[in-house]
């Protein structure tokens, strides 16, 4: 069955451009979808194995949407930001402009052919607080591995450390989940030592020794 003939949303690469092939997208994006050059003018990105219409199309210097779908409009945006697009032309359906709009911005390109209203600006500055909040969580994430080893630096901690080690090495199923017991246990340490908890050093007991005198041999007679 042929493809429906696609409506006319589409983003097209203006001025200079660093790249034009069709078919130059990140690999995440190549990752998403299945690729297909039957059934119209371009590579088709197709959601799915089995559909006929693909999420849009891929001419080289312009991307043509089925929909005015907000997951296929960001990855368009990925693919003109991969191939050095700096300005782009968003044409077609207003849904398909004002998302074009709010994501290319968000993203730092240009993006003319829709004029936002006061409160599209107003969106556009929560989405790009929201993209710099992730960027600072992801990068307090990547530098808390640091920090743990920090705060396990304390001999305390270490001795503590030591013993669950023992333990968990002794009852553990195999070397893999004692290594994921022993990680959580080192993090769920390190947070607590952070927030200024103290840990005491573990007492070693040494354990009572008796020793047994021989029966007296009764004399005999």
């Amino acid at each position: 069955m042929p493809d429906e003939p696609l409506p006319p949303n589409t983003l097209t690469a203006t001025g200079k451009t660093a790249k034009s092939a069709a078919g130059d997208v990140p690999d995440a994006v190549r990752r998403r979808y299945y690729l297909d050059e039957h059934g119209g003018a371009g590579l088709g990105f197709y959601e799915d194995a089995q559909i006929n219409v693909p999420a849009f199309r891929d001419k080289g210097k312009e991307l043509a949407a089925a929909r005015s779908s907000p997951q296929a409009i960001r990855d368009m945006i990925a693919i003109a930001r991969h191939r050095g697009w700096t300005i782009v032309v968003a044409r077609g359906a207003k849904e398909f402009r004002r998302e074009a709009w709010l994501t290319g911005r968000a993203a730092g390109l240009e993006v003319r052919g829709y004029r936002p209203t006061e409160r599209d600006v107003q969106e556009l500055d929560r989405r790009i607080d929201r993209r710099n909040l992730a960027a600072s969580q992801r990068e307090h994430r990547a530098s808390a591995p640091a920090k743990t080893s920090d705060a396990l630096d304390d001999p305390a901690a270490r001795s503590r450390l030591r013993v669950v080690e023992q333990v968990v090495r002794n009852r553990a199923s195999s070397v893999e989940a004692g290594d994921r017991i022993l990680a959580a246990a080192r993090d769920r340490l390190a947070s607590w030592l952070e927030r200024g908890a103290r840990v005491e050093p573990v007492r070693v007991v040494q354990p009572a020794v008796t020793i047994e005198r021989p029966a007296r041999r009764e004399r005999q007679r």
